[in-house]
């Protein structure tokens, strides 16, 4: 009957969600660990501004310079490795997971309601009816992809802040900036003023721009090109994470220094948005744009790769 229906589909999509949850996190593991130096090169460009250089930005060289100046010298790129990977399987698992399985959810009960059959629906001449099929697919993703990174980001706040702290030179290895962390601010310094909300500010249209793209790429590109799966997964992940990753620079720019500096603008996005436009006007948001773009692209391209090979694998 029904309720067999529905329990079927619901499992149907909860094992859909553990499958793409596993695969997600082997996959974030992979990719964060090829590309750090590009991370940690685009956070610093984005916190460190040049006093004798008028207030001006770091360029990539300057910041790249900067940050193998340090003790550890080249290993330094690699700052926050080790919990950015740790952390992102778990938030990755988790959003990937979430997000599956509201898009095995919601799809069909759109198709329902425009194809006049949904519950509560007043027939085929109903509005839902009059949206092309390719609009409610959009519809699906885009409420899947913000309800997964809405669960993802709580989980996803600490351990940026903490990568964040060991990138900018803050402290010397993960346990120093974990233990004074906790010790100064408790567990508040792991969520700290504006941290979750300006997580969720990015994260959201940066997940909605990049999968509406790579599952659009996906079906009108990749799928109909059996046995070259492996490069064109590679391709739709880069074209897709570099129109996400250019379009959220902004937010981007502003997250990361409130997460380094709450205290600064008092936990606020618009006091950091607006000192953030007097240092440099709107081009200051797209500090960082360029690193950004060289580590998501390539991560996103790595990612998706690993990501479809493991659940084909699965």
């Amino acid at each position: 009957g029904e309720g067999e229906e529905k329990t079927g589909g619901s499992s149907s999509a909860a094992a859909e969600g553990l499958k793409n949850s596993i695969a997600s996190g082997l996959a974030a593991a992979c990719s964060k660990t090829l590309l750090a130096p590009f991370d940690t090169i685009k956070t610093v460009q984005q916190q460190v501004i040049q006093q004798e250089a008028g207030g001006k930005a770091l360029s990539f060289g300057a910041a790249a310079r900067l940050i193998t100046s340090r003790p550890k010298g080249f290993l330094e790129l690699y700052a926050g490795l080790g919990v950015a990977a740790i952390g992102a399987i778990p938030s990755v698992s988790l959003y990937f997971g979430v997000y599956s399985y509201s898009k095995r959810l919601i799809t069909p009960r759109l198709q329902r309601l425009r194809a006049g059959t949904g519950e509560g629906n007043a027939g085929k001449g109903g509005l839902a009816s009059k949206i092309p099929e390719h609009v409610m697919s959009s519809i699906a993703i885009a409420t899947s992809a913000a309800i997964g990174n809405t669960v993802a980001s709580f989980s996803r706040v600490p351990y940026e802040v903490v990568k964040q702290q060991l990138q900018t030179g803050q402290y010397s290895n993960t346990w120093a900036a974990i233990s004074t962390t906790f010790r100064v601010d408790g567990m508040r310094g792991f969520f700290p003023m504006g941290g979750v909300s300006i997580q969720m500010v990015r994260d959201i249209p940066y997940a909605i721009i990049t999968l509406l793209a790579y599952e659009a790429i996906q079906d009108n590109w990749v799928k109909k090109s059996p046995g070259q799966e492996g490069w064109r997964d590679m391709a739709a992940g880069a074209i897709a994470g570099g129109i996400g990753s250019y379009l959220t620079n902004p937010m981007d720019v502003v997250k990361t220094r409130l997460q380094v500096n709450p205290e600064m603008y008092g936990g606020s996005m618009l006091s950091c948005a607006k000192a953030t436009f007097s240092e440099g006007g709107a081009a200051a948001f797209l500090r960082g744009s360029v690193p950004r773009l060289m580590h998501k692209i390539p991560a996103n391209s790595c990612f998706f790769f690993f990501y479809e090979a493991f659940k084909r694998i699965l």
